[in-house]
């Protein structure tokens, strides 16, 4: 009897460190607070992202692709600024990009500290499926795989790739298997691909266990350029991503952007985005992670900024109101020109980076606007720091990247370690 429960032991134990062995080297997506090597950054000539490489390079390696013409020309710039450039590799490419670094290569770990690419399908944030952009695809594809390239061949981890089509913007993970998707954005980008079917491709591709499903995005990120949002309201952005609107910040508490009730009587923006974050929340409240466990929800302020303001003009000398313009009268013929319209930024306080030392965050306020804003970019500042108590907050007014439809967070992607 005491022999077998002997064998019956070492059986078990056998298997659990099997286990255990095949574990380690299963790839996960990793949470965005583990310990990284290196952060990628996109958009130098953006003011926000520049002084985000400037500031990254103080403390870890940076990479970011750019023109080979032009290289030099960014190395000095860099070092003017106070870059550490001996910290900051530039990647030639013959040509420049024009979507966020994000939605390019995802990157994997095992615990025994192996990494891999995941390359999943692109379709140029669903653009692929609108006649108006069928002349730009071709070009789009050739950029694409050149982007995809010079990843591979910078980091040269294997590379896993999937045929559906997500984006990295799109996706947030708590490290442990639990992510989070949209799913107005998610279907758009697989018309023909059910839910079910995108969930068994996600759990194979990343290895997760947990997928919650929220409804919607931000209004500031409608989908495409010149978009109108409601009424004269319009908007540039991709339908949604999540790190515009609901982030993990530790592996049980996530945050989520939320206007309150005044603010939603006086704005029709905040009015749509209070009633989808109503759905988002509750949906988040009744969620549980890979463990069964409830989160912590916590409401994140909306910033309040002003929208830009002005009357429809193609010739316009200034050149944000000239291309805004020609945007909105191409996409929308109810239009014309010298119709007074409002351009929403896709402005969040939650579009953060976190890095091994600082977390990254938009701010707002600028000498001369009211003290309320202020107010509210340190509130967020606090929220932040809350969660991050051990690491710096440095935030990085990011008007400019707000109004190309985009955040820090969107144009840089953290390499793990």
């Amino acid at each position: 009897m005491k022999l077998t429960n002997l064998l019956l032991s070492i059986f078990i134990l056998l298997i659990l460190c099997s286990w255990n062995q095949e574990n380690k080297y299963k790839f996960f997506l990793p949470a965005e607070w583990e310990t990284q090597s290196g952060v990628i950054v996109g958009g130098l000539d953006d003011n926000a992202t520049f002084e985000l490489a400037t500031q990254l390079s103080k403390e870890t390696q940076v990479y970011s692709i750019v023109i080979d013409s032009l290289k030099e020309k960014y190395i000095k710039k860099l070092s003017d600024a106070g870059a550490n450039t001996d910290s900051i590799h530039l990647i030639a490419s013959s040509t420049d990009f024009n979507y966020a670094e994000r939605d390019g290569m995802l990157f994997m770990k095992n615990e025994n500290g192996q990494k891999q690419l995941v390359n999943f399908a692109w379709n140029c944030y669903g653009w692929y499926f609108e006649p108006v952009y069928r002349n730009y695809i071709e070009k789009d594809k050739q950029t694409r795989e050149l982007y995809t390239k010079l990843h591979i061949n910078t980091f040269k981890y294997p590379v896993i790739s999937s045929s559906m089509v997500n984006e990295g913007g799109a996706i947030e993970t708590n490290g442990k298997g639990t992510i989070l998707q949209v799913e107005s954005v998610n279907m758009q980008r697989n018309p023909g691909m059910t839910k079910e079917a995108q969930e068994t491709e996600l759990k194979k591709i990343l290895n997760v266990n947990k997928i919650i499903w929220l409804k919607e995005g931000a209004a500031e990120d409608p989908f495409g350029w010149g978009t109108l949002i409601v009424n004269n309201y319009f908007g540039i952005g991709v339908k949604g991503h999540i790190d515009e609107f609901c982030r993990f910040v530790n592996e049980n508490t996530i945050l989520i952007s939320f206007p309150d009730s005044a603010e939603a009587e006086h704005d029709p923006i905040k009015k749509i985005n209070l009633e989808r974050m109503k759905v988002n929340y509750d949906i988040l409240k009744n969620a549980t992670d890979q463990n069964g466990k409830s989160f912590n929800i916590v409401k994140m302020p909306v910033p309040d900024i002003d929208y830009m303001t002005f009357a429809l003009d193609t010739v316009s000398k200034n050149d944000e109101i000239k291309f805004l313009s020609q945007q909105i009268l191409f996409e929308q013929k109810n239009f014309s020109v010298g119709d007074t319209v409002h351009f929403v930024p896709s402005s969040s306080y939650l579009n953060f980076l976190i890095t091994n030392k600082t977390v990254y965050q938009a701010k707002y306020w600028t000498k001369g606007m009211p003290e309320t804003v202020k107010a509210k970019d340190e509130k967020a500042k606090q929220i932040l720091k809350k969660y991050f108590p051990d690491k710096n907050i440095y935030q990085i007014n990011t008007a400019e990247t707000n109004h190309n439809g985009g955040g820090l967070h969107c144009w840089s992607m953290q390499i793990p370690k």
